[in-house]
C-alpha cells in the first residue's frame, strides 16, 4: 500500500534533492534520501513513487559490475515551481517601473500587446477544443471552447447569454496579485479575452475591485468571425 506524501515529507525530500545539486548526473540514492530525512527506506521509497507520478523527481537505474543495479533519483526540471517565488513583487515593482519611465498609456499599449501575444499562443488550444461539428466562425462555439481551454489554465470561469450578448464570468483571477497593486494590468487579460474572442470584451466587474467575479461582456452584433 502506498503511503501518501505529506506536505514536509515532499517538500524535505524535494529540498534534499535541489541543495544536493541533485541532476540526471548527480541523482540520490533512496538510502541517501532516507538517512537524510532519518526515516526508514520503505518509507522514503514509498514517498519518492508518489513525487515520481506527480512528476517531480525523475527515476533512473545506474548499472554495476557487481550486484543489482543503482535505482537513483533526481529533480525533474519542472520541480523548480515547487519551491517558493516572488513572481507577484517582482512583477509589481516591473510594472510600476515601466509606467514611471514611458508612462501611462505607452504601459496601457505595452500591456495590451503582451495579452495579443499571449493569445496568439492560445490560440490553436481553442481551435483543438472546439466540439464536434463546432465552427470557429461561430462567436458561442468559439466561446465554448475558450471556456474549455480557460479551465486548463486554472481559470473557471461560466458562460452566459442573453438576446444582445455573451458573458463570461471569470471566478479565479491568475494575476490577482499584480492586479490588485497596479489595476494597469488588467489590461493583459482584457486584450487576450477580445483577441480569443475576436470581439471587444468589455468588463463589468472586477475582482480586484471586490466583486465576485470578473464579467466581460461581448456583443453579438461586434463579432467578426475571423481570428
Amino acid at each position: 500500500m502506498e503511503l501518501e506524501a505529506t506536505a514536509s515529507s515532499k517538500d524535505k525530500i524535494l529540498q534534499y534533492l535541489l541543495l544536493s545539486g541533485s541532476t540526471a548526473e548527480e541523482s540520490c540514492t533512496v538510502k541517501e534520501i532516507a538517512n537524510h530525512l532519518n526515516i526508514s527506506i520503505n518509507a522514503t521509497r514509498q514517498y519518492l513513487i508518489v513525487l515520481e507520478k506527480e512528476g517531480l523527481v525523475v527515476r533512473t537505474t545506474q548499472k554495476s559490475t557487481t550486484g543489482r543495479p543503482a535505482i537513483l533519483y533526481s529533480l525533474h526540471p519542472d520541480a523548480i515551481e515547487e519551491f517558493p517565488k516572488q513572481y507577484r513583487d517582482f512583477s509589481v515593482k516591473l510594472l510600476a517601473e515601466v509606467q514611471e519611465r514611458i508612462g501611462t498609456q505607452a504601459t496601457i499599449d505595452l500591456l495590451r500587446e503582451v495579452g495579443k501575444q499571449i493569445a496568439q499562443e492560445v490560440q490553436p488550444y481553442v481551435l483543438a477544443n472546439l466540439e464536434p461539428g463546432g465552427s470557429y466562425e461561430s462567436l458561442r462555439d468559439r466561446l465554448h471552447s475558450v471556456v474549455k481551454v480557460y479551465h486548463q489554465y486554472g481559470k473557471y470561469p461560466e458562460l452566459l447569454e442573453d438576446d444582445a450578448s455573451f458573458a463570461l464570468k471569470n471566478y479565479n483571477c491568475l494575476i490577482f496579485g499584480v492586479a490588485k497593486e497596479n489595476s494597469l494590468a488588467c489590461t493583459v487579460d482584457e486584450s487576450i479575452v477580445t483577441e480569443l474572442v475576436g470581439a471587444p470584451a468589455v468588463k463589468e466587474k472586477c475582482i480586484r475591485e471586490g466583486d465576485e467575479c470578473c464579467l466581460y461582456r461581448i456583443k453579438k452584433t461586434e463579432f467578426s468571425g475571423k481570428a
